[in-house]
């Protein structure tokens, strides 16, 4: 379920939420990058989002406006469909869901293509927080309900996202829930700050240390399923000192 700012789809009495990646994290490789690439202008304006020419914000705009007739959203879905999600992807989500813990997905993709593959895994119902792309008179429109302009002054990711993941982790979060993050890009270096335990590979694995930010690591989503599982047993699931600190900070830039 997409959903915008001002919601709270936790109640109080969750002990905590593990906030998931969707592109590369949830699914084997990043549906969105692919897709533009395919059927849009994605390779150009990714390079001139590397190299700082651009925002997150124009290339979502630019990669819409441009892509290819064929590019229906029944098209989008059916390409997504076909990656779909790694193997333990909905049996993590359902395992934490049986066990108390809240699963959220925040992406800086879009809803066209998250929301027909956590559908076809009987995850429709978590709540999302993604960009969002809807065609008006048949022509393409993205939209940004999740953008913040304190988080693009300040976020640590080379190319800030048009989807601010620290706001959604900041405002879905319950009193006294901790938060869990998992995933794997630049765009996960923000949210990776202000969460209580991270779970992070790839890109966000080696940012973490570099910044010295603790972090599990990962091979498989099996692999995070365990660690949770582990971190129940031991009664370690609870908020931590420095990232409680990030967040009430934030919430004073906020």
């Amino acid at each position: 379920m997409v959903e915008t700012p001002g919601s709270y789809p936790f109640q109080q009495g969750v002990r905590a939420v593990l906030f998931c990646d969707f592109d590369g994290t949830l699914t084997p490789s990043d549906i969105g990058a692919t897709l533009f690439c395919k059927y849009s202008i994605g390779a150009v304006l990714e390079n001139q989002l590397r190299g700082g020419e651009i925002s997150a914000l124009d290339y979502y705009q630019h990669a819409c406006a441009a892509l290819s007739a064929e590019a229906t959203p029944e098209f989008i879905a059916e390409y997504a469909l076909r990656i779909g999600f790694r193997p333990y992807a909905r049996e993590l989500c359902t395992w934490c869901q049986q066990h108390g813990i809240g699963v959220a997905v925040v992406s800086d993709g879009l809803d066209a293509y998250i929301m027909p593959v956590l559908a076809a895994e009987g995850l429709e119902d978590i709540p999302v927080a993604c960009n969002r792309l809807q065609w008006d008179l048949g022509k393409p429109r993205v939209s940004f309900p999740w953008a913040s302009e304190s988080c693009q002054r300040n976020c640590p990711s080379p190319y800030p996202c048009a989807a601010c993941k620290r706001a959604v982790l900041l405002s879905w979060t319950p009193p006294g829930a901790s938060i869990l993050y998992l995933g794997e890009g630049a765009s996960d270096f923000c949210p990776a700050l202000y969460a209580d335990i991270v779970f992070a590979s790839g890109e966000l694995a080696v940012w973490c240390s570099e910044q010295k930010i603790g972090f599990v690591p990962y091979n498989t989503l099996f692999d995070v399923r365990r660690s949770i599982e582990q971190l129940l047993r031991q009664r370690r699931l609870s908020p931590r000192y420095l990232p409680q600190q990030r967040r009430q900070q934030a919430w004073v830039e906020e």
